[in-house]
């Protein structure tokens, strides 16, 4: 069954680089491979994967084995996700006040707009950053990211509003749409941001994990 493990880490140093080790340290952890019998690659669009590296010595004889990966990097805050079983996307914000509706009228569906519209004042920022991150994540997780009409994107709009934050309670990904193929969820971050989590084809039900370590 399909997991998926995301990591979150303070950056130090280059931002991107951090990145690219935190998400070989994260890939390490979920096979059981040290980071140095694992390669980062990335597909013709740009996605990239982790794949252990031939003949890495804590394989033995074993196949390449890969797995599929995210990174979002943020102000303060890099995430990375490692999934088992299928295609993942990870994005995460930082909460801060917006010019929400504003900005979901130029750049969203008018759907998401009469949802974003439909919170109080205090809570429209959070929920722009809500349907911005869902559009981000699953545009990384079909491979294409915001392109080719990724902001108008569907993506789930709770009818009671904003859900209350999953405070370290388990969350498993779950169909967007009923036949839609894509998943996600919205585990618990850090606070003072906003994260999301999504997945492509055979990642329904898969659990998410949330670590915080150390840069």
């Amino acid at each position: 069954m399909s997991r998926v493990e995301v990591w979150l880490a303070v950056p130090v140093g280059d931002q991107r680089k951090h990145a690219h080790a935190l998400l070989r340290r994260a890939a390490a952890a979920v096979l059981g491979i040290g980071p140095e019998g694992l390669a980062v690659a990335r597909e013709p669009g740009g996605r990239p994967y982790v794949v252990s590296r031939p003949g890495a010595a804590d394989r033995g004889s074993r196949p390449p084995v890969r797995v599929n990966v995210s990174v979002s990097h943020t102000r303060g805050l890099t995430a990375v996700a490692v999934c088992t079983g299928g295609d993942v996307g990870v994005d995460v914000e930082p909460a801060r006040e917006l010019p929400a509706v504003a900005l979901a009228r130029r750049w969203f569906a008018e759907e998401d707009v009469r949802w974003i519209e439909g919170h109080a004042p205090a809570l429209r920022a959070r929920a722009l950053l809500w349907v911005w991150t869902h559009k981000e994540a699953l545009g990384k997780a079909v491979g294409t990211g915001l392109a080719g009409g990724g902001r108008l994107r569907p993506v789930p709009l709770p009818a009671s509003g904003l859900p209350p934050e999953p405070a370290g309670r388990p969350v498993t990904l779950r169909e967007i749409f009923p036949g839609a193929g894509l998943t996600s969820a919205v585990p618990g971050g850090p606070e003072g941001y906003v994260l999301c989590v999504a997945g492509g084809p055979g990642t329904e039900g898969a659990p998410v994990s949330v670590t915080q370590v150390d840069g």
